[in-house]
């Protein structure tokens, strides 16, 4: 009977956060209690490789597996909050001329109308405000236009009904993203640091640049875990399974000399050494990486190398001492070089829009943020302090979450952003960005 009562009148649990991926699905479930973030429910589950590239394949893996997690798991309650997968977003830049927010709502689709590989009337349009910019010296807006396909979210929300999932929204990755670590950076000198987070999944990366809780600039660039998979494959004449499989092998083996060397000459608080904003005590799972900017203006001298000279510093990166390990490394050179020129174009973009605030550092996350030879190599080729993003660092420790549902409490856990980002819900009650479940009757919701 007690219990009954302390359940009815407890906290109410925030929605389950729904991240279906390229190659996962996720389900997180949080709630705000005692002062404190506590993740009360999780379950995940890989996707197949045979129905990863089938759009039908997919949509019933999402049904039947998402029953299975519901049932296995300890959520309350089926209201849901789901994120739009990042692979099936498109992000476009705009300026347009000052207006108010109906005006420029109005104006999207005119403006994005072939500048978005589909057409703007049979989407979901979604955008935010980044600030404003001098163009032809008269003042603008820059704008950051997410779209989607209509016909998609319809069947998503379709699929989490069959799902028994009761969806109470839709949000983009992005706002995920920054509506989880908002939370985490709390301190006063996060409000002045602007973030690049990097989000390298499998089938493509994001690159979002922020500050505090805004969001200056994102952009999805097409290069991904698979992208390094094929190259591993077709090197070591593996399957790409295999290929795979080797990767995550090699990624869980011991540390490389780098990490050894960083865990020496980390020391919080030690003399001559900066600790990184949210850094608070040795065991802190923000794992900072050793991205070795040396004083006196070496900040962003790599994005001014010519490309040559970027490939051949990439090439005499530190190799394992593992000869596996160094066939993968060399395999992935050419991928990972592609990658660091897409995110040096985005931050060059950046910072020639906002040049009053240059990029300070790199937050990785995603599925690929568990590479972190990988990790290392883009910190250091941008010149740029990183870390590697944990959103359970400042997660109350009590949880009946178990190491079953894919979650290990003594590792980083990069992946798990954007399911916790969704489940927190918009900071502010920002609810701007959040795509409503009436979108599936055909309301653009006042896009």
């Amino acid at each position: 009977m007690l219990t009954f009562v302390q359940n009815w009148f407890g906290p109410k649990p925030n929605p389950i956060g729904v991240d279906f991926g390229s190659d996962g699905l996720r389900l997180a479930q949080v709630q705000f209690t005692g002062g404190e973030w506590r993740l009360t429910a999780a379950a995940m589950a890989d996707v197949p490789s045979s129905v990863r590239h089938d759009p039908a394949k997919r949509l019933n893996f999402f049904v039947e597996t998402t029953r299975d997690l519901l049932a296995q798991g300890t959520f309350k309650g089926r209201q849901a909050v789901l994120g739009l997968p990042a692979a099936s977003m498109f992000i476009q830049h705009l300026r347009l001329a000052k207006m108010d927010e109906e005006e420029t709502r109005k104006a999207l689709p005119w403006e994005a109308r072939g500048k978005l590989p589909i057409d703007p009337n049979h989407a979901v349009l979604r955008h935010i405000v980044a600030g404003e910019v001098y163009q032809d010296q008269e003042p603008k807006n820059e704008i950051i236009l997410m779209a989607a396909g209509r016909e998609l979210v319809n069947q998503l929300l379709a699929m989490a009904t069959r799902a028994r999932l009761d969806v109470v929204g839709m949000n983009v990755e992005p706002k995920a993203v920054i509506d989880c670590f908002g939370r985490i950076y709390r301190r006063k000198n996060d409000e002045n640091t602007t973030n690049c987070f990097v989000d390298i999944g499998a089938a493509a990366s994001r690159a979002i640049i922020t500050r505090g809780a805004d969001i200056l600039f994102a952009r999805n660039i097409p290069v991904g875990g698979d992208h390094f998979t094929r190259a591993v494959a077709a090197a070591m004449k593996l399957n790409f399974e295999d290929a795979k499989l080797l990767r995550i092998k090699l990624c869980a083996a011991n540390p490389s000399l780098d990490e050894l060397r960083e865990k020496q000459s980390i020391r919080p608080g030690g003399a001559g050494e900066a600790q990184a904003p949210g850094a608070e005590s040795p065991d802190n799972s923000f794992a900072l990486l050793g991205a070795g900017m040396a004083a006196g203006g070496a900040k962003g001298q790599a994005a001014t190398k010519p490309e040559g000279e970027r490939r051949q510093d990439l090439e005499m990166s530190a190799a394992p001492a593992d000869g596996q390990a160094v066939e993968v490394e060399a395999a992935c050179r050419e991928p990972l070089a592609k990658l660091i020129d897409e995110l040096n174009l985005c931050r060059r973009y950046y910072e020639a829009t906002f040049p009053d605030r240059p990029v300070d550092r790199l937050i990785f996350i995603g599925g690929e943020a568990r590479q972190r030879g990988l990790c290392q190599t883009i910190a250091r080729e941008l010149g740029l302090a990183a870390q590697v993003g944990d959103p359970m660092v400042r997660m109350g420790r009590v949880s009946d979450v178990g190491i079953e549902t894919g979650i290990d409490r003594r590792q980083p856990q990069p992946n798990w952003a954007v399911a916790l980002g969704l489940s927190m819900g918009p900071l502010a009650n920002d609810e701007a960005s959040v795509v409503k479940a009436v979108a599936a009757k055909g309301d653009d919701a006042g896009a």
